[in-house]
């Protein structure tokens, strides 16, 4: 262990003096190195404290009651690089500091910033793999982030104008004995029966909604549809499909309450 009890050289004969001298030089020259502080503690004085793996570099404070960490005895003193680092924990910036992204020339950036006041913590976790063009991110309300083909927008002003077509996607349904239907997923829907089915009650009803479902036969036809109990018809009966192969039947309706799809049926569209 390559420390000094002290610094100060007392008069002595010569080679005693030369000793004394060369253990207070290794000490200077190996940063006063051992698993445990030196004993003749001073202000200022570095200390590689070799208890740690790797060793860590330490500098005595001010007022001589402390240790201050300068780093580990490995690459940078395993400090960040401004060059680029790589991040094994988690990193903050306090009071609302942006994290900026420069463009080419750094001329230029990008910012993100955390809102002035959070009531609570939360994190917003990105999807694992990226979108297909146009989509949008959404949140599940619980900090996960996906892509989707749609953007909710809520609109409480009266008199709104609209320049240029409004449009809802077409969404097509899977063909199962029972059909399932997330109005979430759009106001239009499309399904080709392959058998005798069930269109249960769909998820996700909101008050006020309105479209189509487009209802076809396969190549084979004579296909029936059974509706769910939300679904409404004009003297509380269900309409009865055209069971030609391929025929097409159409199936207009208004949300009226989560629990009541008013629908009108046109029948063998051609």
């Amino acid at each position: 262990m390559p420390q000094s009890t002290d610094y100060s050289l007392s008069n002595q004969s010569g080679s005693s003096f030369r000793s004394e001298l060369n253990t207070i030089l290794a000490a200077i020259q190996t940063l006063n190195s051992g698993s445990s502080a030196p004993s003749n503690l001073v202000a200022h004085m570095l200390f590689l404290d070799t208890s740690t793996t790797p060793a860590t570099l330490k500098i005595r404070n001010a007022a001589n009651d402390g240790f201050i960490v300068l780093g580990t005895a490995s690459t940078n003193f395993g400090l960040v690089s401004a060059s680029g680092a790589t991040f094994t924990g988690d990193i903050t910036l306090n009071a609302q500091s942006d994290l900026r992204l420069a463009d080419s020339d750094s001329s230029n950036y990008v910012a993100l910033q955390a809102p002035a006041t959070i009531s609570s913590n939360y994190t917003l976790t990105l999807p694992a793999a990226d979108g297909s063009a146009n989509q949008v991110l959404k949140t599940d309300g619980s900090g996960a982030l996906g892509f989707a083909s749609y953007l909710l927008l809520s609109e409480t002003t009266n008199g709104q104008t609209v320049t240029g077509g409004v449009r809802s996607n077409i969404v097509t349904l899977t063909d199962a004995a029972n059909i399932s239907y997330d109005m979430d997923d759009g106001n239009n829907a499309t399904v080709t029966l392959g058998g005798n089915r069930t269109l249960d009650n769909p998820s996700n009803i909101t008050v006020g909604q309105s479209g189509s479902i487009f209802i076809v036969q396969d190549g084979t036809g004579s296909r029936t549809l059974s509706f769910g109990s939300a679904f409404d018809f004009a003297g509380g009966t269900a309409p009865t499909l055209t069971t030609a192969a391929n025929a097409v039947d159409r199936l207009d309706f208004v949300v009226r309450t989560t629990s009541s799809i008013h629908c009108v049926f046109t029948a063998n569209y051609s």
